[in-house]
Formats: structure tokens, C-alpha cells, sequence
């Protein structure tokens, strides 16, 4: 698990999947871009599933959930964002979040990211649909 900002993480299934077990971040809400859902929740811990496929592009619908769910639990606790390991969809994400608030455009944003989670490889497709859905 990756500390992205101050109440942003990004991580695995595993990650989410270890939650049950230990806390540390105090995480209060994991967000899966993953078909698969956390077997293993912990008490407490509000799970969303918002399932996208990294090598597609994603349905502006899809990318509305994604960027509300977010915003919404990141101003009253902290987020977890988790692909299924590919390295692709919740890194995507996370950058297409900080551009949306203004932080950063997408490939900076992914360029930041990639400096403290070194093993990350978007989808050009992804990356794509993310940018038109960002104008």
C-alpha cells in the first residue's frame, strides 16, 4: 500500500484484502476497480466496487462513479483505491482524480506516482478515455 496524499492510497486486492486483519492507515473506505470484491472486509470499513476493465476504454458513467466515490470519502476519512495488480486501473485513477481537483494534469499526476510506486503501467486505452472524460 502506497500513501499517495495525505488520505489517498493506492494499492492491491491484497492490500484491501489484508485490512481485515490490521488497519494501520486507518483506512475507512476501499474503492475496487476490480471485478473481484474483497472476500475479507473489516468491521467499519465502508467497500465499494466499481469495476472497470484497464485495457478498455471507460464509459463515462463508470468514470462519473469513480471520481464521486472519491471525492465523497475522501472528505471524511481515508481512501484505499485498488486495481486487481495489473498496475494499471487504480494508478489511472488516481491521477484522473488529481487532475480533476486541479492538482496536476493526468501524466503529471501519473509521473508523481510513479516515483513512490515504481511498478505501475497504464493503459494507453485507459489513459485515453480517462483524458476525454477530464475536458
Amino acid at each position: 500500500m502506497t500513501r499517495i496524499w495525505e488520505r489517498l492510497f493506492l494499492g492491491s486486492l491484497a492490500d484491501a484484502e489484508d485490512l481485515a486483519e490490521a488497519n494501520p492507515h486507518s483506512i475507512s473506505t476501499v474503492i475496487s476497480l476490480c471485478e473481484v470484491c474483497v472476500a475479507s472486509q473489516r468491521r467499519g470499513v465502508n467497500y465499494l466496487n466499481i469495476p472497470i476493465e484497464a485495457d478498455r476504454p471507460v464509459p463515462l458513467g463508470q468514470f462519473d462513479r469513480a471520481m464521486d466515490a472519491i471525492a465523497e470519502n475522501i472528505r471524511w476519512g481515508t481512501v484505499l483505491l485498488h486495481c486487481d495488480g495489473d498496475g494499471s486501473g487504480a494508478p489511472s485513477f488516481t491521477a484522473a482524480w488529481m487532475a480533476a481537483v486541479g492538482y496536476k494534469n493526468l501524466d503529471a499526476a501519473l509521473a508523481e506516482i510513479k516515483h513512490v510506486r515504481l511498478f505501475i503501467s497504464p493503459s494507453d486505452t485507459l489513459l485515453d478515455s480517462l483524458r476525454r472524460h477530464l475536458k
